[in-house]
């Protein structure tokens, strides 16, 4: 890969702002980070737009993902809307994809999102296969367990063996927990810390039941918590109690769960939890804040040392959006798909603006051109082929809104 650059942007770090800035490539990495034009490097003109970390979605079910939404809610705890999902008809349709039309489903809803890193919690048999043909990361590198309640399903080895690989290796131990109100799942952190699974490595999926006093144990073990909002309203009426871990300084990340419960995107997250957090507690949950639970946060929580940052040496995953606003934070919060104007993963243009087709015939990117959400983008790999594979799978020409492209004919 070509040493390559962007300049004008306005930069978010997300810890500082950085106007009129400069970006130099080098490979996979970021070179440097310059207050004015970057020297030296074959460097395209970013525009009015805000570059930031790309985000990260800190929970998601790649192999779930399809539309719409299916539930009678509310449930007391994850079971019976998993029932309900298994017997719905759209569970039935989804079921004629292919899985790895599904991952890729997932993969582009993501990425189009300005998503570049992914948390799919699976285990790792079922993914495997699909990770290296997807156009964004997911995190290869974690344990797991489903949950901890007597009804949890059987993802990975023991509580205490799967933390133990976590510190071993110093990766993330990933569950949900306390995912409803049933009097088993509101002991779930209890069980987990008495189980072996409390700690610095973990990364605590929903906890909805969560008391004060689970959350001062949480902040005292040093664990982070995923924040499902739009998922956990849908499925329980009800959501964390993110102002107390707010307050008590718990490393708290976003994430959308399954499009089948949650969020279109990781763009329609954000703005969801902001308006939960402005209903709920009468307070404004800052942009500032929402930007850094789906950058530095769940780099911190998922122990990815070289992302989360636009910094000299960090991994070049990165996203531009538009300036909608004068407020650069308020620029990402506030973005739909159409303002995404570039993604980079790995160094290389994945998602962009048709503007940037320089840019990717420098850095000899193939790509297909197409019009989502009423823009004209560039996106690497065969998107219109997947979509026209899963209306052939399903036999209709299905809509998706959280991938919105115009397909010809």
């Amino acid at each position: 890969m070509g040493k390559w650059g962007l300049t004008g942007a306005t930069i978010v770090t997300p810890d500082e702002t950085i106007k009129n800035a400069g970006i130099a490539i080098q490979g996979d990495k970021i070179e440097r980070v310059s207050g004015g034009p970057v020297r030296g490097v074959d460097a395209f003109d970013a525009g009015d737009t805000v570059l930031a970390p790309g985000l990260i979605n800190a929970h998601d079910h790649l192999l779930g993902t399809y539309y719409p939404k299916v539930g009678n809610g509310p449930y007391e705890n994850w079971l019976p809307w998993d029932n309900d999902l298994k017997s719905a008809p759209v569970y039935e349709e989804r079921q004629q994809i292919e899985n790895r039309d599904l991952y890729l489903l997932g993969a582009y809803r993501n990425l189009v999102s300005g998503v570049t890193i992914v948390s799919d919690h699976i285990p790792h048999f079922v993914s495997e296969p699909f990770l290296d043909m997807l156009p964004v990361k997911a995190i290869r590198e974690y344990a797991l367990a489903h949950s901890v309640a007597s009804f949890a399903l059987a993802w990975g080895d023991e509580i205490a063996v799967e933390y133990q690989k976590a510190i071993d290796k110093d990766i993330p131990f990933i569950t949900h927990i306390a995912e409803g109100f049933d009097d088993e799942t509101k002991q779930d952190l209890k069980t987990l810390e008495r189980r072996g699974g409390l700690g610095d490595h973990s990364v605590l999926v929903h906890g909805i039941a969560f008391t004060e006093s689970d959350i001062e144990t949480i902040k005292k073990k040093g664990a982070s918590v995923v924040w499902c909002g739009d998922s956990n309203t849908f499925m329980f009426n009800a959501t964390a109690n993110v102002k107390k871990m707010l307050e008590a300084g718990v490393n708290l990340c976003i994430g959308t769960d399954s499009p089948m419960s949650g969020g279109l995107n990781l763009l329609f997250e954000m703005k969801f939890d902001k308006d939960y957090y402005t209903k709920t507690y009468g307070a404004e949950l800052s942009d500032e804040r929402i930007v850094k639970m789906v950058t530095s946060n769940p780099a911190h929580a998922f122990k990815l040392k070289k992302n989360g940052h636009i910094k000299p040496g960090y991994l070049a995953d990165f996203a531009l959006f538009a300036k909608k606003s004068a407020n650069p934070y308020s620029a990402i919060v506030q973005a739909e798909i159409r303002d995404v104007e570039l993604v980079v993963v790995n160094g290389r243009p994945a998602f962009g603006s048709a503007r940037f087709r320089g840019l990717f015939d420098s850095q000899k990117v193939a790509c297909q051109e197409v019009t989502i959400d009423g823009a004209r983008k560039l996106v690497v790999g065969d998107l219109t082929g997947l979509l026209r594979r899963i209306n052939r799978a399903v036999g209709f020409k299905k809509k998706l809104p959280f991938l919105p492209v115009e397909l010809d004919g």
